[in-house]
């Protein structure tokens, strides 16, 4: 969930995108291929590499904050690439920049793999645009969509107020479960 505090006057936009009008949109040959395929997920990614140098800027101490407390454990995770829906049924892909490779495959063919089916949820017909206004709250779930601001605002302040739930652990088609690779499971445990 995600509330605007403050927007800006211009720009500032989410995108959301739908991972099951993707999944559906894969030709055959590329959905068979999806429902096999695992990925590695990891927390370590940089969200200042996507912005612009003045953009990079500002957010120089927002980053050193981030970096030191969300990444300063990592945190690998292995994923189906299609996921079943817990409450609709629905397949839907479970990919993002989070991913670090696809298990058994080169890091090269991997790029190449999530080129392209990131290319299916990111066509415009699985999008829609939200204008920000100032006390706008959009609610969605994240088992089923990507989401994104777009970097188009400049100097302008932009504050949100996000609130994430807890969810269920992705399971795919054949009913596998996620599991965490790093830190081992039975580390994580004993810290807790």
């Amino acid at each position: 969930m995600l509330r605007g505090v403050v927007v800006p006057a211009a720009g500032g936009d989410t995108l959301w995108a739908n991972t099951a009008a993707a999944y559906q949109d894969l030709p055959k040959p590329l959905q068979e291929m999806a429902n096999s395929l695992w990925a590695l997920h990891c927390n370590a990614y940089d969200y200042a590499s996507s912005l612009s140098a003045e953009m990079k800027d500002i957010e120089k101490t927002r980053t050193k904050i981030h970096n030191s407390t969300y990444v300063s454990t990592p945190y690998e995770t292995e994923h189906p690439l299609v996921r079943v829906h817990p409450e609709s049924g629905e397949r839907t892909l479970l990919l993002g920049h989070f991913i670090k490779k696809f298990i058994g495959v080169t890091p090269d063919d991997s790029r190449r793999l999530f080129a392209t089916f990131q290319d299916y949820i990111i066509r415009p017909e699985n999008t829609v645009r939200w204008r920000w206004r100032a006390n706008d709250v959009a609610i969605w779930d994240n088992r089923a969509t990507q989401h994104r601001a777009i970097a188009d605002f400049g100097t302008q302040r932009r504050i949100m107020q996000r609130v994430t739930f807890g969810t269920s652990v992705p399971v795919g088609i054949d009913g596998s479960r996620s599991r965490m690779v790093k830190p081992e499971p039975e580390t994580l445990a004993k810290a807790n």
